[in-house]
């Protein structure tokens, strides 16, 4: 409106102005488009899928978040894994697991905000991902709770965030479990199945 108000208007630097507005409605358009098809009720669809897909997709859906919280991703994944699965129940599970990251480094100082997401095959030929921050870690008390229903560490969480991703990782055949890292934070892990439909 300023540029407008000019005698005479920059309509150069109007022009400019509305491209990006257009680019960030179309962004924002396939981020709802995307939230949309995760909260649909649906039937479950298995097919084999690309893990960095994923993970990919996920880093796009949570960018606005991780940004806001300057979280910065740091995506570790050298070989391209298939696995068996619902691409959304998955989606469901990385972004449950990219958010609690971001929100564990809260009390961290920004420059050392860093949630690493790393894939490998493990020794019994499942992928395996793992969704590391640089938080303050776990307890050994809430350790052993943190896949319940209800419970929480957050103030304001719900507690089904990681019973959810427990249950589907549950159905695909695998297995979730949380370990405090060495160097400080806490690092969840899953595994997939690698095989066919």
């Amino acid at each position: 409106e300023l540029f407008l108000r000019q005698d005479p208007p920059d309509h150069e630097e109007v022009r400019a102005i509305l491209a990006d507005i257009r680019k960030d409605d179309q962004r924002a358009g396939k981020v709802i488009e995307r939230m949309r098809t995760l909260l649909k009720k649906r039937d479950v669809h298995f097919e084999v899928l690309l893990l960095r897909e994923l993970i990919d997709h996920v880093a796009a859906l949570t960018h606005a978040e991780l940004t806001a919280r300057r979280v910065a991703l740091r995506v570790d994944s050298t070989i391209d894994l298939k696995v068996c699965g619902d691409r959304v129940q998955l989606l469901q599970v990385l972004i449950n697991l990219f958010i609690n990251g971001a929100d564990a480094m809260i009390a961290t100082p920004s420059e050392e905000r860093v949630l690493t997401v790393s894939t490998r095959r493990d020794e019994n030929e499942y992928a395996e991902v793992s969704v590391s921050d640089r938080g303050h870690g776990i307890t050994a008390d809430k350790m052993m709770r943190i896949f319940e229903s209800f419970f929480t560490t957050k103030a304001n969480g719900m507690g089904m965030g990681l019973a959810i991703s427990d249950t589907i990782v549950k159905a695909h055949g695998g297995r979730i479990w949380a370990e405090n890292n060495e160097d400080g934070g806490a690092t969840v892990r899953f595994t997939l199945n690698g095989g066919q439909v």
